[in-house]
């Protein structure tokens, strides 16, 4: 009979491996264990509960890069920090003052260890003194711990949706900023940006929203033409995504409702068929990842997207932004605004009056 859901490691990597085609591999220490390029593994990070191995602590990046807690344009420290005295923004959170530290995070395969526990620091602390005392190098491994009671599972079917959709040439998103709607937990974007960075080579079909703070860190695909594109056919098109375990439904309907996702999905591993008016994700008796295409949302509202839409674009140039030094930022900001003190308020205004190619042309070339 055909294994369903275990919520163990060993579930985990066989849907990995036979979805996405990721290696396992052979490791002197702890046996098998997956090996993902470090792009990969970087987004890996952002979306679940999974640690680099800097120390006996490790470094999670889960929630550290966050930007807004509601679609408005009231900045919240994330991956950008700031100084409560005088308001001015700091710089001990953006992804070029991690690479200082530790470059080795945007550098070089990762093999990813699953252990299966619930005690996090003990097990990233054993597992840390396991690879020093056994001549290994730390910093090839991220640790994730695969709770067997199926908590903290949500985050691994985020990271396979968006996965799916980056193939497809989709940005996606994580623990949607919704104002007081709630919380959907996967969103789906097509976006003018995505071609803008096709052509200068950060990307190669889509990326996930979160690692957009990192491009110039990762650098040029240099198996892509170098042609930057003078004229984009521009198209914009938002889907939510709810996930559930074990439960059979979910709020994607509440999401659909409010009227700003042209389509909605829902990942339900064990769910047989799909809402008349949403899509599914499922996994079938022989762990493969079945997608059921999702129909046009009832309840699309496109005067509503169409003010979304202002807001969506200021969420990615800001995580744009995270690319630059903040002698960088303070150039662009005065050059632009006339501005040169880095608050939450002027880094607004500096996102609403610059375009994305000018954006993407800092990352790439400096001031």
């Amino acid at each position: 009979m055909a294994k369903r859901i275990t919520f163990d490691k060993d579930y985990l990597l066989e849907v990995l491996k036979l979805n996405f085609q990721y290696k396992i591999i052979k490791d002197k220490i702890f046996d098998e264990v997956l090996e993902l390029d470090e792009r990969t593994a970087y987004r890996f990070c952002l979306t679940t509960n999974s640690y680099y191995l800097i120390d006996k602590f490790g470094l999670r990046l889960f929630g550290r890069f966050r930007t807004f807690n509601h679609r408005n344009y009231s900045l919240n420290q994330g991956l950008f920090l700031i100084e409560t005295s005088n308001g001015k923004i700091i710089n001990n959170n953006l992804p070029v003052t991690l690479y200082s530290k530790y470059p080795f995070i945007y550098n070089g395969k990762k093999k990813i260890i699953f252990i299966d526990g619930n005690e996090t620091s003990d097990i990233i602390e054993e597992t840390f003194n396991k690879i020093v005392s056994n001549g290994g190098d730390y910093r090839e491994y991220i640790v994730n711990i695969v709770h067997k009671n199926g908590s903290q599972w949500e985050h691994y079917f985020e990271f396979m949706a968006s996965e799916i959709f980056i193939k497809k040439g989709y940005f996606t998103d994580i623990q949607l900023p919704w104002s007081y709607h709630g919380k959907p937990d996967f969103g789906i974007y097509k976006h003018q940006l995505l071609n803008i960075l096709k052509s200068a080579n950060l990307i190669e079909n889509g990326a996930l929203i979160l690692e957009l703070s990192a491009l110039r860190l990762f650098g040029v695909k240099s198996n892509l033409s170098k042609s930057r594109k003078t004229t984009i056919k521009f198209a914009y098109e938002s889907i939510v995504g709810e996930v559930k375990t074990i439960q059979k439904k979910s709020q994607i309907l509440r999401y659909l409702k409010i009227g700003l996702s042209f389509k909605g999905y829902e990942f339900i591993p064990d769910k047989k068929q799909r809402e008349y008016y949403s899509g599914l994700i499922k996994i079938n008796p022989q762990n493969k990842i079945i997608l059921d295409p999702a129909p046009i949302n009832p309840y699309f509202d496109e005067n509503k997207v169409k003010r979304d839409l202002e807001w969506f674009e200021c969420y990615l140039k800001i995580h744009l932004l995270g690319n630059l030094y903040l002698d960088e930022l303070e150039k662009l900001m005065k050059k632009t605004t006339n501005q040169s003190e880095l608050t939450f308020k002027n880094l607004i205004s500096l996102v609403n009056k610059i375009d994305f190619n000018e954006i993407v042309g800092v990352i790439e070339n400096g001031l």
